[in-house]
């Protein structure tokens, strides 16, 4: 009898808790998360097998590349033209993002090896607040190989986005939507708010952008991916074969250092000590200009004006930044959150003057680029956010908050 009642009241208990995340849920407003570079999984099939083939994972897949590494990166391999500066796949591939809308697509990168996790903690603890995937809760990979400014608008990228929003936003009563972005997915995001839809739109589907740590500045290390062999973060892939499956990457070419992140012509983002050479961002171009990759050299101009542009979301942003780790930037090596520098991590800064929506900046020490995604401290204020904790966001001074 004891046991009995016992277990009556346990399961009293989880029908209570039950209850209680179902109303919660019933009150959050939706959520849409776009992920870093690299952190979207992506499927493939061969054109040949026909439009009826499934589609297979291809990236991040560790065992394909162990198989046979030469077939792997040559399915992965990126066309680029600088008449259009559109990016294509090989042509006897379809490649896509996996489980658009979803969570899988980008929680962890292969399920087989748990060093590839990015996202588990937080969606598991969005979960814990009541938030549902598919109902409250979406996901927006894409194909960041090609994703750059000119394929996002002109294959659909910018046009998914915006449906997903409107469908989240939709399935919510209306409620309207909370748009994180980490690392490039902020990039990305941003340029997505500032120059695809338009002003009338964001007032009555967006809530809030929520970034965390976006490099609106550009990142000093992409150049050195895509001028010279360098080790990519892949086991097993030579510095070579990283060098030829990076060069032509859309985002490393948005992302090179522009002037709102870097002196333009003191800062010092490479060094050559063979030639006696240090390369800035005014003359990035001689590295490829001197040496005839001059596509390569299309493709980082064919886009300078655009990294050149401030383009505030004008939208009321939640703008997170980790500081104080050692970070490929100005002077080859500064502070930042080891992948970013915090001149580039703090561009939003300038945001405050551009538009008439708050910008609320919070700077984080004791985290990194991803490591933030698992920080405590992060996830409390992240919890604020959507649960309504920010009552008093009117007397937050918009300047950055030391946590």
């Amino acid at each position: 009898m004891f046991s009995l009642s016992i277990i009556l009241a346990l399961y009293l208990t989880c029908l209570a808790s039950a209850e209680e995340k179902i109303n919660q849920n019933k009150n959050l407003s939706p959520l849409v998360i776009v992920p870093g570079l690299g952190q979207s999984r992506l499927e493939y099939r061969f054109r040949n097998e026909g439009p009826s083939a499934p589609f297979r994972p291809i990236w991040l897949e560790k065992d394909l590349i162990e198989q046979n590494k030469s077939l792997y990166l040559d399915d992965l391999k990126i066309f680029y033209n600088p008449e259009t500066d559109e990016y294509s796949s090989s042509d006897h591939v379809e490649v896509r993002p996996q489980e658009y809308g979803g969570v899988n697509g980008f929680t962890i990168l292969d399920p087989k090896y748990p060093e590839t996790d990015r996202f588990i903690t937080l969606v598991k603890n969005l979960e814990n607040i009541g938030y549902s995937v598919g109902t409250s809760l979406f996901g927006a990979p894409y194909d960041f190989r090609i994703t750059g400014p000119t394929n996002a608008k002109k294959f659909n990228v910018f046009a998914d986005l915006q449906k997903l929003i409107e469908k989240a936003y939709e399935m919510n009563n209306r409620k309207k939507v909370f748009v994180f972005g980490h690392s490039y997915g902020c990039v990305l995001t941003k340029h997505f708010l500032s120059t695809y839809v338009s002003q009338q739109w964001k007032k009555q589907y967006i809530d809030s952008f929520i970034s965390v740590n976006g490099p609106y500045g550009g990142v000093a290390e992409g150049l050195a991916f895509i001028a010279s062999y360098r080790k990519w973060v892949v086991p097993g892939i030579s510095v070579e074969e990283s060098y030829n499956s990076a060069k032509f990457s859309a985002p490393i070419q948005w992302l090179l250092p522009n002037k709102y992140g870097y002196d333009i012509e003191n800062d010092v983002i490479l060094e050559i000590p063979s030639l006696n050479v240090k390369i800035t961002p005014k003359n990035m171009s001689w590295v490829f200009k001197s040496t005839g990759r001059l596509d390569q050299l299309k493709a980082m101009n064919n886009v300078k004006d655009l990294r050149d542009q401030l383009n505030p979301p004008h939208v009321k942003s939640y703008v997170f930044i980790c500081t104080g780790t050692d970070t490929e930037g100005s002077d080859v090596f500064g502070d930042g959150d080891n992948s970013v520098s915090v001149q580039s991590l703090r561009v939003p800064h300038l945001w405050v003057n551009e538009q008439e929506e708050p910008v609320i900046i919070k700077e984080y020490t004791g985290a990194d680029h991803s490591g933030i995604l698992k920080d405590g401290r992060f996830w409390v204020e992240v919890k604020k956010i959507l649960l309504g904790g920010q009552e008093n966001d009117d007397n937050i001074d918009n300047n950055e908050k030391e946590l």
